[in-house]
C-alpha cells in the first residue's frame, strides 16, 4: 500500500533537516534544495563516485536527475542537478522517527566564512546563536541532541533540552535497540575510517512497518558543513561531468594553497587569517566521533532499561497467572508483584 502523501511530506521534513525538501513520485525519493556548488551537493556526488567508500553504506543512497527519471518514469516535474540533490527516503510507511545532531559544537565561524561565503559579522552571529543552542540543549556536555522526530516538540530548543527523555521513548523493544545500536556503531566506524570532519551532521533513525515489513534503520544525514582537508568540497566541472550531472554555468576552478606541510590553507572572506583545513577537519572529526560514542553509550543504557522492564513485565504476568490459579482457594497466599519501575537515569554529560 502506498504511503500517504502527508506522511511522505512529514518524513521529508524530518529526514532532511533544514531547507526545502519534498517527496517526489511514489515518495521513495526526496528532493532537497542544494545547488551545484554547495557542500552538500558536492558531498553526495563524491559518495556516488566512491570517493568515501566507507561512508556509502551508512549514508542515504543518492541519485542524479537522470537516475530519478529512470527509476520513476511517472515523474513529470522538472528535475535539475544544478538546484537539487535527490536521495532515498528511509522514513516511508508507519514508522517512528528520531533526528539526533551529533557533536558538542555544531558551528564554526571560519567554516561558515570560507565554505559558505558568509561575512565575518554574519558568520559570527550564526556561531553565537548555535553556540547558545549547544549550551542550552546540553550538546556541549552530552555531545549530541535531539532536533526532531515523532516524539519531539516543534521547538528545537525544547527538543534538545529533553533529548534523553525523547531518546528513551523512541522504542520499548530491546531488540529494536539492538539493531539501532548496531547501525550507530557502523556509522561511527565508517566515520573513523574516513578522513573528513562533520559539523552539525545528524543520525536519522526510524523503526516501524512499511508494506508489511519491519523497518529498523539509521543513516547519517546533513552534509552542508563537511570538511575534507585533502580536497575541499568545492564544485568542480570534471566531477560533475563524470557523475553524469548537468553542469552549472558557473563552476569554481580555484585550488587551495599548501601551507608549509601543515595541510591545505585558504584565506576566509573578510579575514586576513589563514584557515588550516587539516587542523579544522581534525578538530571536528574528533568531536563527531566523541559525540557518536556518547550517543551509543546512552542508547545502550536505554536498551538495558527496556530489557529490565521486559523481564519485570514477564515476571508480573507469571505472578498474575499464579494468583488467578490460586484464587479458587479460600485464603490464597499473597504473592508480591514485581516492580516494573526499572527506569535508569542516563548519565548527564
Amino acid at each position: 500500500m502506498a504511503t500517504p502523501a502527508g506522511d511522505n511530506q512529514q518524513a521529508a521534513v524530518n529526514q532532511g533537516g533544514h531547507g526545502a525538501i519534498r517527496p517526489i513520485g511514489d515518495g521513495s525519493i526526496l528532493a532537497k534544495n542544494a545547488p551545484q556548488g554547495s557542500i552538500e551537493n558536492e558531498f553526495y556526488a563524491r559518495i556516488r563516485q566512491g570517493r568515501y567508500p566507507h561512508l556509502t553504506p551508512v549514508v542515504p543512497a543518492s541519485y542524479t536527475a537522470d537516475q530519478v527519471r529512470y527509476r520513476q518514469p511517472q515523474v513529470t516535474e522538472p528535475l535539475d542537478d544544478r538546484t537539487h540533490v535527490y536521495f532515498e527516503n528511509i522514513a516511508q510507511g508507519d514508522v517512528k522517527k528520531l533526528d539526533t545532531k551529533v557533536g558538542d559544537k555544531t558551528s564554526s565561524r571560519r567554516e561558515l566564512m570560507e565554505q559558505h561565503d558568509m561575512s565575518r559579522t554574519g558568520a559570527a552571529l550564526k556561531e553565537i546563536k548555535l553556540s547558545i543552542a549547544d549550551l542550552a540543549t546540553g550538546s556541549s556536555q552530552r555531545g549530541w541532541r535531539v532536533v526532531g522526530g515523532t516524539d519531539a516538540p516543534e521547538s528545537r530548543l525544547r527538543a534538545g533540552m529533553n533529548s534523553q527523555d525523547i531518546l528513551r521513548s523512541f522504542s520499548e523493544d530491546p531488540q529494536v535497540w539492538d539493531q539501532l545500536i548496531g547501525k550507530m556503531e557502523a556509522i561511527r566506524a565508517a566515520a573513523q575510517q574516513t578522513d573528513i570532519g562533520f559539523i552539525a551532521s545528524s543520525v536519522f533513525s526510524v523503526h516501524g512497518n512499511h508494506n508489511g515489513n519491519e523497518v529498523v534503520e539509521a543513516k547519517l544525514i546533513d552534509f552542508a558543513h563537511v570538511i575534507d582537508a585533502d580536497r575541499p568540497l568545492t564544485q568542480t566541472a570534471d566531477l560533475a561531468a563524470a557523475d553524469g550531472r548537468q553542469n552549472s554555468p558557473e563552476q569554481s576552478t580555484s585550488t587551495p594553497e599548501t601551507g608549509n606541510g601543515a595541510g591545505p590553507t585558504t584565506t576566509a572572506q573578510g579575514s586576513s587569517q589563514t584557515v588550516n583545513w587539516t587542523e579544522m577537519k581534525d578538530k571536528y572529526r574528533s568531536k563527531f566521533l566523541e559525540g557518536m560514542g556518547n550517543l551509543i553509550a546512552d542508547a545502550k543504557a536505554v536498551r538495558e532499561e527496556k530489557r529490565q522492564a521486559t523481564v519485570a513485565g514477564a515476571a508480573n504476568m507469571r505472578v498474575s497467572a499464579a494468583t488467578a490459579t490460586a484464587g479458587s482457594s479460600a485464603q490464597p497466599t499473597a504473592v508480591p508483584a514485581v516492580s516494573t519501575s526499572s527506569q535508569q537515569v542516563l548519565p548527564r554529560r
